[in-house]
């Protein structure tokens, strides 16, 4: 076996390694959505439902990005190897003839592997959005039950805890009967915030992540009612005195114009 070939080998048990270590990283992704599927009937909890859901979404996620960065790293380390080789081939006089033949074969062998990587992770893509709905299915079945209760020891006693999301859907339905309308406008919160609504949202307690933030905005104006009105006065106060001062000035020039 002459140089340029166990450079051939010696890609191809690389590109083999590799794929084979993200395979095996998408098989333990796999047991542990099995697992977690196998928890959520029996969970009483939606708090934890919530974080079980986080759980298998970010799971999904790392397992698109493994892929996508080895298809990105193996597909250019072969464009460097082919560059390689044709380099060393020219200096050596190989055949090349044979060494387009190996590229191929190298190339194909590539193609082969990746394709069972996209296949693996479409199969784990299917069951992580298989086991979501569950999850949200799970969810919306507690919703229909009572008001779950958390409870916590404390020194002397324990103090328990409604589930938030109950009490949370209680008071939408509550706040906003009767609302004669919505006016739609643009805002910017914190990243922290926006993925606290969008927890809500996958639990089913908002249909979108507007209608939550529409909500809390409307809790936070309610909560300071008090001081809105006061602020409201001084601002119709205002208003008022800048009518009678344009009367005012209006009334001059006209009396200067006579």
């Amino acid at each position: 076996m002459n140089s340029v070939d166990e450079e051939f080998d010696k890609l191809k048990d690389h590109i083999k390694n590799i794929v084979d270590k993200v395979l095996e990283g998408l098989k333990t992704s796999f047991s542990q959505v099995y697992e977690i599927e196998g928890r959520i009937w029996s969970e009483k909890n939606s708090l934890r439902l919530w974080e079980l859901l986080k759980e298998v979404k970010n799971s999904k996620h790392r397992a698109r990005e493994e892929v996508k960065k080895l298809r990105e790293t193996l597909i250019q380390e072969f464009k460097d190897f082919r560059k390689k080789i044709h380099a060393v081939s020219f200096d050596k006089s190989e055949d090349l003839e044979h060494v387009e033949n190996k590229l191929s074969e190298l190339s194909e062998f590539l193609d082969k592997c990746l394709d069972e990587a996209g296949d693996r992770l479409r199969e784990f893509t299917d069951k992580a959005e298989e086991t979501e709905d569950k999850i949200r299915s799970r969810i919306k079945e507690l919703k229909g039950e009572s008001v779950s209760v958390m409870a916590f020891k404390v020194p002397g006693g324990e103090i328990r805890i409604p589930d938030i999301g109950r009490l949370i859907e209680s008071s939408l339905s509550k706040a906003w009967s009767g609302m004669p309308s919505m006016v739609v406008s643009s805002v910017r919160l914190p990243k922290v915030d926006l993925e606290l609504i969008d927890a809500l949202v996958e639990a089913g307690i908002f249909k979108s992540r507007n209608e939550g933030i529409a909500f809390f905005a409307h809790k936070g104006i309610e909560a300071s009612r008090d001081w809105l009105n006061k602020v409201r006065e001084k601002i119709e106060e205002i208003k008022r005195l800048q009518e009678e001062a344009k009367r005012e000035m209006e009334k001059m020039f006209g009396e200067e114009e006579n």
